[in-house]
């Protein structure tokens, strides 16, 4: 699979689901619902809470392409804010997986997943790698980790879960500044 610039009328890498007090939409980092372009709407994200959702081979060149919709995606939702910080966490997450997570599958694939809830943001990076990544020391010598380190820095929160079946969840969470939270 190819990810290209939505803006040229391609397919976009997120699609996310807007939750309203009381309805769900669907709409793409493009700012569009899923449909025909001649009948889309903005995306009305900001204020609330939403969930996008993307699974793509595991080729570096896809994290790039990943990080800046999710960057759109952050700005789009009114989280410009915290657009930069969201946007290099999930890098790390999603290259830590495609470098470590998948680097023993022959087809690997990893799955990213954003929300945001009650004044938070969590991004979760699914591989299908049971091992878990090791945060090290900023002094070492180790060549590999400071991904970790910097995601450390960068979130109010991190940690791995084991998935479901198999592999395993990286996630992290950043703050949604105070004047920007909305409890629904």
């Amino acid at each position: 699979m190819n990810v290209h610039d939505p803006a040229a009328g391609l397919r976009p890498l997120f699609t996310a689901t807007v939750v309203h007090a009381r309805s769900q939409q669907e709409h793409n980092t493009a700012g569009e619902r899923p449909r025909s372009p001649s009948t889309a709407e903005p995306m009305p994200y900001g204020g609330h809470s939403f969930q996008a959702v993307s699974a793509f081979p595991a080729d570096f060149s896809l994290v790039s392409e990943a990080r800046r919709e999710l960057h759109r995606l952050m700005c789009c939702a009114g989280l410009s804010s915290i657009a930069d910080d969201v946007a290099l966490g999930a890098q790390e997450l999603m290259a830590n997986a495609v470098e470590h997570g998948c680097r023993s599958q022959s087809a690997g694939e990893i799955t990213v997943r954003v929300s945001r809830l009650r004044g938070r943001v969590r991004v979760e990076v699914h591989d299908a790698s049971d091992d878990w990544p090791q945060l090290h020391s900023e002094s070492g010598d180790h060549e590999g980790g400071r991904g970790l380190i910097l995601v450390d820095a960068l979130a109010a929160n991190w940690g791995v879960q084991p998935g479901v079946g198999r592999g395993k969840t990286v996630w992290m969470e950043l703050d949604v500044p105070p004047a920007l939270a909305v409890r629904l």
